[in-house]
C-alpha cells in the first residue's frame, strides 16, 4: 500500500490529473453528450518487449462514461494494469493506473505506474523506479480480432540500474470480451 500513497502524492499523479480534467473540461457541450455506462471488461495480454523478451499481465477497464456523438461511441475509462517482463532471467513487474478512451476501433492510454524488480538470494531484496506509461491499440470491427497494441512505459528519473534504459517498449496482444459486463446504466 505503501507504493500506491507515493504514486498518489507524486508530482506526475497530479500533472496526470490536472491534464485530465483540462481535456475533459475543454470538449465542447459535454454535458449534452454524456451517456452513463459502468462496465467491467478484464483482459489477458501476452507480447514481446524489446531489448527484453515475452510479457504477460492483465488489464481491467472500468468504463465510467459513454459520449454519444455519433458511431462508434467513445468510452471514457479507467483501467488498472499489472504486466510482468522478463529480462535477464529475471521478472520486472509494472504496475500502472491509467485513464483511458476507447471505441469499437482504438483504445488510447495515459497513466503512471512504477516498475518493480526483487533481487538477492531467494528474491528478499526488491527496488523500484516510477514512471509514465502511454500505450495504443487498433482493432478492426469483428469481436474475433485481436487488439494489437504498442506500449511505452517511460521511467521518471530517465535510467534504472536494473534495466539499463530509459522505458520499457513492448507490443502484445488480446481479446476484447465479446460483451463486458455492464453494472449500470442510463437510458
Amino acid at each position: 500500500m505503501f507504493g500506491l500513497k507515493k504514486i498518489i502524492r507524486s508530482v506526475v499523479f497530479k500533472r496526470l490529473v490536472i491534464i485530465s480534467a483540462a481535456v475533459f473540461f475543454c470538449v465542447p457541450d459535454v454535458s449534452a453528450q454524456l451517456h452513463t455506462k459502468v462496465y467491467l471488461s478484464p483482459r489477458l495480454k501476452i507480447g514481446w518487449t524489446f531489448f527484453s523478451g515475452f510479457n504477460y499481465g492483465f488489464d481491467l477497464t472500468i468504463g465510467l462514461f459513454t459520449l454519444k456523438n455519433e458511431n462508434p461511441e467513445i468510452n471514457v475509462c479507467i483501467s488498472p494494469q499489472y504486466m510482468m517482463v522478463n529480462y535477464k532471467g529475471n521478472v520486472h513487474t509494472l504496475i500502472s493506473f491509467n485513464a483511458v478512451i476507447e471505441s469499437d476501433y482504438y483504445r488510447l492510454n495515459l497513466g503512471v505506474g512504477k516498475a518493480v524488480t526483487k533481487w538477492g538470494f531467494h528474491n528478499r531484496n526488491s527496488n523500484n523506479a516510477l514512471g509514465y506509461n502511454i500505450g495504443v491499440a487498433f482493432s478492426t470491427e469483428s469481436e474475433h480480432t485481436p487488439w494489437i497494441e504498442g506500449n511505452v512505459f517511460a521511467l521518471h528519473n530517465g535510467y534504472w540500474e536494473f534495466y539499463g534504459r530509459p522505458y520499457y517498449m513492448s507490443s502484445s496482444v488480446f481479446f476484447r470480451p465479446a460483451s463486458p459486463y455492464v453494472v449500470y446504466e442510463t437510458q
